[in-house]
């Protein structure tokens, strides 16, 4: 039997083709996606490069996805047929020699019509959804687990103040969960006027990168302490660096608050300045962290499924799988769209 899936190709060539549906084998589910999103990773390959991202040509790829299981196979228990689900991309399928976490899960098939689990755990690599969510916020579990995974690392309070670098995806994302968890002073900064007004919409306070410097505005907004060498610092009990722009960890070091902490989410590839002086000078805590787990993934469900109206924003335009290229050209356009999703019903 045949499905549509989208093939990557190269830099800005992809295609829709009829391919082989997987085949449905003993201890496996087959997952019909219903809608997947476009993650920043998926058109890093598709602008520059795949490689450095686990998307290699002639392959299915995407790993943003929500669905509906399909067919159970013989000896799988606990799951039925027409469940609506979220599948785990990172653990939907064992790694190999040949195929590292990041491959797996980037190459995962989301823009494909089937993808199949053969493990399926519930809570693992397979969790059940509410039938009443919207398949749109269901598409975005994803990205908002991949916020939320770094939010947690910094054990955020409420009454905390939090500064996002980035009002992107997953800059977007993350402000959303901090919200859902009481924290409401939340900088993020931008200056794309169309991302500018969702971070307002989103109840986020805006730092225009293009009226001010981000020290200069965070300083003025919430007052300027001192630090443990006599340094400036900024007011900020935690900090999320989605941009990934040359010259901002620097400059989160230099400003950073002694003794909060600081989470790095951004795949920037600069060089840049940072001292192990600084570091135990500031009494920081400094990490990055990739992907989620299965625990954080129960979390943003849990958030999104009482929260849905404070996510709705996220998501700016809708495409058919017939439209997959379009809907890429639509992504590039940061104008106009933050987060683009595919609709497999069409």
């Amino acid at each position: 039997m045949k499905m549509r899936a989208a093939i990557f190709h190269g830099v800005e060539n992809i295609s829709l083709e009829e391919v082989e549906k997987p085949e449905l084998i003993p201890g496996s589910i087959i997952i019909k996606n219903v809608r997947s999103g476009i993650c920043g990773t998926d058109l890093h390959a598709y602008e520059r490069s795949g490689e450095e991202v686990g998307i290699y040509p002639e392959n299915q790829f995407g790993h943003e996805m929500s669905g509906v299981i399909d067919e159970l196979g013989e000896g799988v228990t606990g799951f039925k047929k027409g469940q609506h689900v979220f599948i785990n991309p990172c653990t939907f399928k064992e790694p190999t020699p040949e195929m590292s976490v990041l491959m797996c899960c980037d190459m995962a098939g989301a823009f494909s019509e089937y993808i199949r689990v053969d493990k399926p755990v519930e809570g693992y690599n397979v969790f059940p959804l509410s039938d009443t969510l919207s398949w749109d916020i269901a598409a975005m579990i994803e990205p908002l687990s991949v916020a939320m995974h770094g939010i947690e690392r910094c054990n955020p309070q409420k009454g905390d103040k939090a500064l996002i670098y980035g009002g992107g995806i997953i800059g977007l994302c993350a402000l959303a969960c901090l919200k859902c968890l009481g924290i409401d002073d939340v900088i993020v900064t931008a200056r794309n006027p169309f991302r500018s007004q969702k971070i307002i919409e989103m109840g986020g306070i805006l730092c225009d990168t293009g009226k001010s410097t981000v020290p200069e505005f965070v300083m003025n907004k919430w007052g300027k302490l001192t630090g443990n060498n006599g340094e400036d610092t900024w007011d900020a009990d935690l900090v999320i660096e989605t941009a990934g722009y040359r010259g901002v960890l620097e400059e989160i070091m230099q400003y950073a608050k002694c003794g909060s902490s600081v989470n790095i989410l951004a795949l920037g590839v600069s060089q840049e300045k940072v001292t192990e002086t600084n570091i135990a000078y500031k009494d920081i805590s400094i990490q990055g962290t990739f992907a989620y787990t299965p625990e954080t993934n129960k979390k943003v469900i849990e958030m999104v499924t009482s929260n849905e109206k404070i996510f709705a924003p996220i998501a700016t335009s809708t495409y058919g799988l017939s439209d997959v290229k379009e809907a890429f050209e639509a992504a590039r356009d940061h104008k106009r769209n933050v987060k683009v999703l595919i609709d497999h019903s069409k």
